[in-house]
């Protein structure tokens, strides 16, 4: 029987600079916001608590959903095989820190996760940043000419 896992996300800006999250597989870096699945029984916002202490260690207040994201892996991996096969619901929240510590020092940081990085807001599609798709709807929230519709589909 196949599941739909519901995750958040934690979209964190300061300063013109994305919080970002950094992985390591191989030699090739990405950079993804803060997040991760909801566990039973939790609320969407204490979701985005619990991960921003896992993730970075710093406390987090939820702010306003931003947007609803869909990922369903049949329609962007044509290889993997049907038992591999995912499907995520993912809440991106606004997100503040309490604090904005010297050096971020994760609780549980994911077993791929090398480091956690501030990355500019402008300067987005230069990095290998996932999703892109989500590139021009961060810019346009940060410069205040944002996307508005809260469901954004399928996107990878």
């Amino acid at each position: 029987m196949y599941k739909i896992r519901s995750s958040v996300k934690a979209l964190i800006i300061h300063n013109q600079h994305l919080l970002t999250i950094e992985k390591q597989s191989g030699n090739i870096k990405k950079y993804i916001i803060p997040g991760g699945g909801q566990d039973f029984n939790e609320t969407l916002s204490d979701a985005v608590v619990r991960e921003c202490m896992e993730e970075l260690g710093v406390k987090a207040v939820t702010g306003r959903l931003l947007w609803v994201r869909e990922f369903i892996s049949k329609n962007h991996i044509s290889d993997q095989p049907m038992d591999n096969q995912g499907h995520i619901v993912e809440h991106i929240f606004e997100t503040c820190l309490m604090e904005i510590p010297e050096k971020f020092e994760p609780m549980e940081p994911d077993s791929t996760q090398t480091g956690v990085v501030w990355l500019p807001v402008g300067e987005l599609s230069e990095y290998n940043f996932y999703p892109q798709e989500l590139i021009p709807m961060i810019q346009g929230l940060n410069s205040g000419k944002g996307n508005f519709e809260v469901y954004v589909g399928d996107i990878n």
